[in-house]
C-alpha cells in the first residue's frame, strides 16, 4: 500500500518557473486537486552561488495510490521505461521506498522518460509495509505486479 509520494525538482534562475512546475504537474492525474497536495518551495543557492528554488509536492493517503498508479501508467507508455525500471529496480528501492528520476524537459513536453542526469523530476514513493525485514522485496513485488497489470487511467 502506498503511504505517500513526494515529487520534487529544482528551478534554476534561468528557467521559466511555470514550465518547471508544469513538469511536476505532468505526474499528477487530473483527479488530484490543489487541496490534496502539500507544497513547499525553498529558495537557496546552487553550487556556484546561483539562486535556485526547490519545488516539492507531497501527496498522502488514498490519493497517493492514485498518483502511484498514474505514474506507473506513464512509465508503461514507453516499453524502454518498463525494461529499464525492471532492470534497475533493485537499485531504486531502499527499505520501503522506491526512487524514480525523470527527464524534466521531457516531462514539460508531456513525455515520460526515466533519466539519471542532473535536470530531473525526482519521485519518492513511500510504501506502508508492516514487516520487520524484507521490505525491499515486498516493494519490488508490488511494483512488478503493477507494471504487469493493465492500466488504470
Amino acid at each position: 500500500m502506498v503511504n505517500n509520494i513526494t515529487i520534487s525538482t529544482i528551478a534554476n534562475a534561468t528557467e521559466d518557473e511555470e514550465k518547471v512546475l508544469d513538469s511536476i504537474v505532468f505526474f499528477l492525474p487530473e483527479i488530484i486537486e490543489e487541496d490534496d497536495l502539500e507544497t513547499e518551495t525553498v529558495e537557496t543557492e546552487g553550487n556556484f552561488g546561483n539562486p535556485i528554488e526547490i519545488h516539492t509536492v507531497k501527496i498522502s493517503g488514498k490519493k497517493a495510490k492514485l498518483v502511484f498508479n498514474y505514474i506507473i501508467d506513464l512509465i508503461k507508455s514507453d516499453e524502454r521505461n518498463v525494461n529499464r525500471l525492471k532492470k534497475e529496480l533493485d537499485s531504486r528501492i531502499e527499505k520501503n521506498k522506491l526512487y524514480l528520476r525523470f527527464d524534466k524537459q521531457k516531462a514539460y513536453l508531456e513525455e515520460c522518460k526515466l533519466f539519471d542526469g542532473d535536470d530531473t523530476v525526482r519521485i519518492v514513493v513511500n510504501f506502508k509495509i508492516f514487516v520487520p525485514s524484507g521490505k525491499e522485496e515486498k516493494v519490488k513485488e508490488m511494483v512488478l505486479e503493477r507494471l504487469d497489470k493493465r492500466g488504470v487511467f
